[in-house]
């Protein structure tokens, strides 16, 4: 059974180990082509039905602001683009840019099609069709952080003299008016931010009628040993900068469309390699690759990439889902986790694109948006301290010391804050509390927003500012206690001795504390306690964090174990509830923290069962989450949390933070 001196030790040995073989880039010769393999993960298949249908679900790479579909029938085109840019998303159209295609005199109608193969490859969308002689394959791929090339290959197995081939353009967008400028045609409003620009392969003249454009036809003789291609390039841009910026690589993927999806594949295949290279001959069966690459495909699908007061790159937690069009904090920890050795620059940028807005006492924001005039940065709470975990994983995966150095004074400062602002009678053990005295904003500050241990909770006003509530929560404290470890790493790394001292002694000190004063021996499991002495006796997925941190003894972690292998509590058919579920406030299906699956809280549960030797047991509840969360082993969306009893996903579709510990569980 390992201890937490065992695992700070071997955690050392590794970094040092690091400083040799981190970073070390994969021989392309070694790297397989994956991309091919993993066809139609995730379903994103569909046809809006109006500007803000999120029935459909849509890709988008490289941190673009905007996302596409397959059309479920021969279109001539994909579905899109959707704009993750205005009022919480909206459908551009239906289909923005649609080939048309003329034989001698007669227009082909694509609803007389038929759809030969239909596919969404991780990073690509192809979709291939035939209609009256004439096979079209289209292709999509992302080519910047703000720009998607598409790419029509039209063949035929005889000679077609007189064959003409146009692009037409429609959108839904209401005030949104068209204008052409050279080879570009140009679709933007007078109240939003965003432009979008189509960049054709050459010059274009056309028609433009009222939210609609045509342009000129091409004719050519359409030969079977010569295939036409025709390209032209989707953009998104905030400001003139960010288009000038980017017309080299639109004008590049232009003139040389094979160069374009060459990196592509490289790039993806890298990222592919990286993610399964730990699941073959892992605890976990090669059966879950698909969740892997699911997983991986959710996270670089919700990637935005710096825009507006969005200074670095980060990860929403969800595109689909009106309102988390932003960063959240712990969010942003979690997702760095999971990426810290498969993107690790997008990892780093997202640790460091929340530190951006570190005040001046050392608090981090809640959230924060690319555009302060639809959504306001929330400076209500902060979230759990996990930031010292994601910049050590990082450190772990990259070696990168100035990484380390530039976010370690940043860190220590964030650490502190803790104990000047929530820990109401400075005793050492801090509370979740508030910036503005509200209850609501405080449990929020937990990130388990209506957990039950909070029912009774009331408020404090701190001396130094702030306000705590009167309760001491076990979670947060184990928290503090790993990031205590955690900076004790740093600052070794960082050659700071006499700091890795001092956290080591205060991670031991706090250790202590934790142990006595949140277990109850004779319940024996974890729990809150009030400021009064009063114990908050509600079994909830706090009760294991201290095993996850390492601080519980052996005694103490056997005793949490057989409450979660209980089945009327936490061993249910999706097991981890975040409620005990014999509890009378059980409510998963509307309870939000109230009984619902949260796979951050099932990872941190069995990392725990790990650390403390229960791998019979960690494996078991491992199956069970894997096989029986709806749709996880199909195409299914990954969601954010999924109902213990019956096994349904529930609430957001396509959550990154549930991604992102998916990808933890299996690799790790």
């Amino acid at each position: 059974m390992k201890n937490r001196d065992t695992v700070m030790n071997k955690f050392w040995i590794l970094w040092i180990m690091l400083g040799v073989v981190a970073c070390k880039p994969q021989p392309d010769s070694q790297i397989v082509n994956l991309q091919s393999r993993f066809r139609n993960t995730l379903n994103l298949t569909g046809q809006p039905a109006h500007l803000k249908d999120r029935s459909v679900y849509s890709l988008s790479d490289l941190g673009v602001w905007h996302s596409y579909a397959l059309s479920p029938n021969p279109s001539g085109g994909f579905v899109g683009p959707y704009l993750m840019t205005d009022d919480n998303g909206v459908w551009a159209s239906e289909q923005l840019v649609t080939l048309q295609l003329s034989l001698g005199e007669r227009d082909l109608d694509w609803t007389f099609a038929k759809m030969l193969s239909s596919q969404y490859l991780p990073g690509r969308l192809v979709q291939t069709y035939e209609l009256e002689g004439v096979k079209v394959q289209q292709e999509l791929i992302f080519i910047s952080n703000r720009s998607t090339l598409i790419q029509y290959n039209i063949e035929s197995n005889t000679k077609q003299p007189k064959v003409r081939a146009g692009l037409k353009t429609t959108t839904w967008l209401p005030g949104w008016n068209f204008s052409v400028e050279n080879s570009r045609l140009l679709l933007q409003s007078d109240s939003s931010q965003t432009k979008v620009v189509i960049t054709f392969d050459q010059p274009t003249n056309g028609t433009i009628v009222s939210n609609s454009f045509e342009g000129q036809a091409q004719e050519f003789d359409l030969n079977p040993s010569f295939p036409v291609k025709i390209s032209y390039v989707q953009s998104a841009y905030f400001t003139e900068e960010e288009s000038v910026e980017d017309q080299i690589v639109v004008d590049k993927a232009l003139a040389n469309a094979k160069w374009a999806f060459a990196n592509n594949e490289k790039r993806w295949n890298g990222y592919l390699n990286k993610v399964l290279a730990k699941t073959n001959g892992g605890k976990i069966d090669s059966t879950y690759q698909i969740v892997a690459v699911k997983s991986l495909n959710t996270l670089i699908n919700n990637w935005r990439s710096a825009a507006g007061e969005l200074k670095h790159d980060g990860l929403f937690p969800s595109y689909a889902y009106s309102g988390f069009h932003g960063f959240w904090a712990w969010d942003s920890w979690k997702h760095a986790v999971g990426l810290a050795d498969i993107v690790p620059e997008l990892a780093k940028d997202q640790i460091s694109t929340m530190y951006d807005y570190q005040d001046i006492d050392g608090m981090i924001a809640d959230c924060i948006f690319r555009d302060t005039l639809i959504e306001k940065h929330n400076w209500r709470d902060t979230k759990p301290p996990l930031s010292g975990w994601a910049i050590a994983k990082v450190f772990e995966a990259t070696g990168d010391t100035a990484f380390v150095k530039s976010l370690y004074p940043k860190l220590k400062k964030y650490h502190q804050w803790w104990y000047d602002f929530r820990d109401h009678d400075q005793n050492g053990l801090c509370e979740y509390g508030s910036t503005d005295g509200t209850r609501v904003a405080a449990a929020w500050e937990s990130g388990m927003d209506n957990a039950v241990r909070f029912d009774e909770a009331t408020m404090r006003t701190n001396e130094r500012g702030g306000y705590s509530l009167d309760q001491e929560s076990v979670d947060l404290n184990a928290y503090l206690y790993a990031e205590k470890f955690y900076l004790s790493e740093l600052s070794r790394v960082l050659g700071k001795p006499s700091e890795t001292e001092r956290y080591q002694q205060e991670a031991k000190q706090l250790a202590d504390q934790v142990k006595e004063k949140y277990f109850n021996a004779s319940e024996g499991f974890f729990f809150d306690v009030r400021l009064d002495g009063k114990e908050v006796a509600v079994y909830g997925p706090e009760g294991w964090i201290p095993l996850w941190a390492g601080i519980a003894t052996e005694d103490q972690a056997a005793a949490v174990l057989t409450h979660i292998m209980d089945k009327s509590r936490f061993n249910t058919k999706v097991p981890f509830p975040t409620l005990d579920a014999s509890h009378p406030e059980f409510n998963p299906k509307n309870g939000y923290w109230r009984g619902p699956v949260w796979l951050d809280q099932a990872y941190f549960a069995i990392c725990g069962l790990e650390t403390y030797g229960y791998q019979t047991e960690a494996d078991e509840l491992k199956h069970k989450l894997f096989n029986h969360a709806e749709g996880l082993l199909a195409d299914g969306p990954i969601r954010e949390n999924y109902h213990p009893i019956t096994g349904e996903g529930l609430n957001a579709k396509h959550f990154s933070w549930s991604a992102a510990h998916l990808l933890m569980l299996i690799r790790e």
